[in-house]
């Protein structure tokens, strides 16, 4: 267990916002969001297969950006 300290007025509008019983449990459930929503971003990256036939040029093309089609 880990003892936080925390603004008392942010901890009771988050449990308020959030319609939390505890503030622990407020805290709880927004961490594992947040590692929910970090892991997925960077699960794309975990699943990168490439053909090992796939000549060299072809392969740096899928990391080229994009051109820009305009500005607002």
């Amino acid at each position: 267990m880990t003892t936080l300290v925390l603004d008392d007025d942010l901890i009771n509008k988050v449990v308020q916002l959030g319609n939390y019983q505890t503030p622990q449990e407020a805290v709880a459930a927004i961490l594992s969001e947040y590692v929910q929503t970090n892991q997925a971003k960077n699960a794309l990256f975990d699943k990168a297969y490439l053909d090992a036939d796939m000549a060299d040029g072809e392969i740096d093309s899928l990391f080229e950006r994009d051109k820009d089609v305009g500005e607002i």
